[in-house]
């Protein structure tokens, strides 16, 4: 069965037509690759799935369900993340308080000063830190890590933080 299905997206901007008729599935616990050279469309696919752009045509499911045109926020919240091509952390925070700090955006806790943040959902950050294979860094900075492993946190905060719904299934009985 299908998580993700990609329909006859389209989307121009004046003349220059960035994505015509693309279509593509992506299975459950299957990984799907966009490759082409610069100018090719891959971002403008990604910014659609993800509410960044509306297309013009065509149609996006998850899970059964159209998102096509709905608001970034909205489709984040059903479990649907991406990172970006220039890794965004804090470099002077280390790896966990990352994590936390995008699980206090998440919370809607950004401005509530009852509790420290250094404690604030460390269980969690960990957890999500252990999915991404970098949880024995947690205490390091980022400006210290490689791309690489940059990329592996941003991840923590952006896509697996959202927990998708495999993410979800696997951890129903913690």
């Amino acid at each position: 069965m299908s998580v993700l299905r990609v329909l006859h997206l389209s989307k121009a901007f004046g003349g220059v037509h960035a994505v015509e008729n693309v279509s593509f599935e992506v299975g459950e616990g299957e990984f799907l690759a966009l490759i082409g050279p610069n100018g090719a469309g891959k971002s403008t696919c990604f910014n659609m799935i993800n509410g960044q752009l509306a297309p013009d045509a065509g149609d996006i499911e998850f899970a059964g369900r159209s998102i096509a045109g709905w608001k970034p926020r909205d489709i984040w919240r059903l479990g649907v993340g991406r990172t970006f091509q220039v890794a965004a952390t804090f470099g002077s925070m280390t790896v966990a308080e990352n994590v936390q700090m995008a699980l206090i955006s998440h919370h809607g806790e950004i401005f509530r000063f009852g509790a420290a943040l250094a404690s604030r959902h460390r269980d969690m950050a960990i957890e999500l830190l252990e999915q991404v294979g970098m949880d024995r860094s947690a205490a390091r900075a980022c400006k210290e890590l490689a791309y690489g492993d940059v990329k592996r946190v941003e991840l923590a905060c952006c896509a697996w933080m959202s927990r998708p719904q495999a993410w979800r299934r696997a951890n129903a009985t913690s």
